[in-house]
């Protein structure tokens, strides 16, 4: 149930409290008496007691000297005072940092006693004390941005980019973002050439939350989406993936274009947009629904105000002569296609196996997925083939993609009639997880918390195909299914692999609901490789056949080829987060119109 503590399995738990004990090394450090309270005497002494800590000739606090790496990268910054004192969340502590060590520690002391406690270094999982601990301005992280692209990233890797002849010239979108609680703070969004070089750079004042976006358009604009509420992605209002603003900018970074879509409680833009080939832009938002009408629904597991949270799909069309706002063009909402065979008196009752083409409202790992906070989905990505005039989501929470018809008007896409498969807005066609509709059991998944579901374009090879970055999550190394896992299980010997797949279809040429589709490509299905992110990530086929991957944990880049031959594999070092890996070749419209 939402806001229940998670239970870790015995060993993510032990790696998990190790990290943790990482985390407060120099609460441990400036703790002198051991009392686990810092004192005013020793918050006054920390500048001192910090300054013996440096190993080096330049007098900065390294990630070695204030703890070391951890198995989840940035996690020292767990800690308030790593926090305070590296604003900039480089994990890099200078002399002026340390030099004003006092007076930020004193930032932790909510209380106003003159002291910090363990506590309030390490505060419990609560968002009403996390979200006391300092985050900076706009302006600050702006300043911050400005400073962060004036270096080039430091790469690490067995095969890093130099410009190979096997691998496909271009430049690589590297966006990254933020975590809950701000463990690692990066928010940079930056274009690398093929030799690892930076080669334009679009500053955000906004906070880039986990599970933003951005693309390059075809006239040199990025189009991004951001948040800009701290708390979205702190307080538990909304899930991890909330963001409620879509931006778009010039090549000089000033912002030409912004639809905001926020309502606390409500509806919030997350994960995945979709410009479509008429400019406008499908986005997906979650949609609270109420207790009382989650009951009326059919909903089964009713706990103290256990609202739920469904999405709904828009398409906007941008005002840009205004250069704010939007008219929506078309809305499906998934909340029109439930179905439940928890109480007869409750709507949408029947048998889920005789109504694939509806949702069950009662098919949910609330209970055991980590980062939920009541969503029923997690819906993912979204993409769409306008040949047929259809859209493709993820669905990593059933563990699915689901096609459905984007022809319907919308007052058709809230029945089950109209459009050109006569459907309406039910789903036309899902893959991946038939016990989401009581068709099969655990033996019969096929996609595990994947990401980036997306229809291959036509500039690419086997276009019209689907490419899925399936994470593996809830998969051991043999390939089952194991309920066990949870989110952080970097540490569990699961894998993630990338498939390719064709869409089956009826006489007609129509998508058939319950076929399989056909497999024609896959990387990593062996796990030979150690290829593995529990969470975000993304494929990409690019123009020479090869395929770029984003490990989104650590930042790991990994191209290869139609052979499965690694051409690229290496680290984006530095705090942060990625989400997705976009590669764009020379000749692509949006490189030429930057003048690159």
């Amino acid at each position: 149930m939402e806001n229940q503590p998670i239970n870790f399995d015995e060993q993510a738990g032990a790696v998990m409290r190790g990290m943790m004990e990482q985390a407060g090394t120099l609460f441990r450090t400036l703790d002198v008496d051991g009392d686990g309270i810092l004192s005013a005497d020793e918050i006054a002494n920390a500048p001192q007691i910090l300054a013996a800590l440096c190993t080096s000739d330049d007098g900065c606090l390294y990630e070695k000297d204030i703890g070391g790496e951890t198995e989840i990268p940035g996690m020292l910054r767990r800690s308030g005072i790593v926090r305070v004192l590296d604003f900039d969340g480089d994990l890099v502590i200078g002399p002026d940092d340390i030099k004003a060590a006092s007076e930020r520690i004193l930032q932790l002391d909510v209380k106003g006693t003159g002291q910090v406690t363990a506590k309030d270094d390490l505060p419990p999982r609560d968002p009403s004390i996390q979200a006391k601990v300092p985050m900076g301005t706009p302006a600050e992280t702006l300043e911050y941005q400005k400073k962060m692209f004036t270096r080039t990233p430091y790469l690490r890797g067995e095969k890093l980019p130099c410009g190979a002849v096997d691998v496909q010239p271009g430049y690589m979108l590297i966006h990254e973002v933020n975590d809950r609680g701000d463990m690692q703070k990066s928010n940079r969004t930056f274009l690398m050439d093929e030799h690892g070089k930076v080669a334009h750079t679009w500053p955000s004042e906004n906070r880039l939350s986990e599970a933003t976006v951005s693309y390059l358009l075809p006239n040199g604009n990025l189009l991004r989406t951001s948040s800009k509420r701290s708390f979205v992605v702190m307080d538990g209002k909304f899930p991890i993936g909330a963001n409620g603003t879509i931006t778009m900018h010039d090549k000089d970074n000033n912002v030409v274009w912004e639809w905001d879509h926020f309502e606390i409680g409500a509806e919030a833009l997350h994960h995945d947009i979709e410009v479509m080939p008429n400019g406008n832009i499908l986005a997906i938002s979650w949609s609270v629904i109420s207790a009382d009408r989650a009951k009326e629904m059919g909903w089964a597991l009713q706990g103290a105000n256990q609202r739920i949270i469904l999405d709904k799909v828009y398409e906007i069309r941008p005002n840009f002569d205004a250069g704010c706002g939007a008219e929506v063009i078309w809305v499906w909402n998934a909340a029109d296609h439930m179905i439940q065979d928890h109480d007869p008196d409750c709507e949408n009752y029947g048998n889920p196996a005789d109504h694939p083409e509806r949702l069950d409202i009662n098919f949910t790992q609330l209970d055991t997925t980590q980062f939920n906070a009541g969503q029923l989905f997690h819906t993912n990505s979204v993409s769409y083939k306008a040949e047929e005039d259809i859209i493709m989501l993820s669905s990593a929470v059933f563990g699915e993609i689901w096609a459905i018809d984007h022809s319907t008007t919308t007052a058709q896409a809230a029945t089950s009639s109209g459009g050109n498969y006569g459907k309406g807005g039910d789903l036309i066609w899902r893959f991946g997880n038939p016990q989401t509709h009581k068709s099969g059991g655990p033996e019969d998944q096929v996609l595990f918390w994947q990401h980036d579901a997306h229809f291959i374009p036509d500039t690419v090879p086997h276009q019209g195909d689907i490419l899925i970055y399936n994470n593996g999550m809830r998969r051991t190394k043999e390939g089952a299914y194991d309920a066990k896992q949870i989110c952080m299980g970097v540490i569990t010997g699961a894998y993630s692999e990338v498939l390719e797949i064709t869409l089956p279809r009826d006489e007609t040429g129509h998508l058939k609901m319950g076929a399989a589709p056909k497999e024609e490509w896959n990387f990593n299905k062996d796990a030979h490789h150690t290829l593995y992110s529990p969470f975000m990530s993304n494929a990409q086929r690019l123009p020479n056949g090869n395929t770029i991957t984003m490990q989104a944990y650590d930042k790991r880049i990994v191209e290869v080829t139609d052979a499965g031959e690694v051409v690229l594999d290496f680290y984006v070092d530095g705090p942060g987060r990625m989400y997705r890996v976009y590669k764009y070749p020379p000749d692509h419209p949006g490189i030429r119109a930057l003048g690159l």
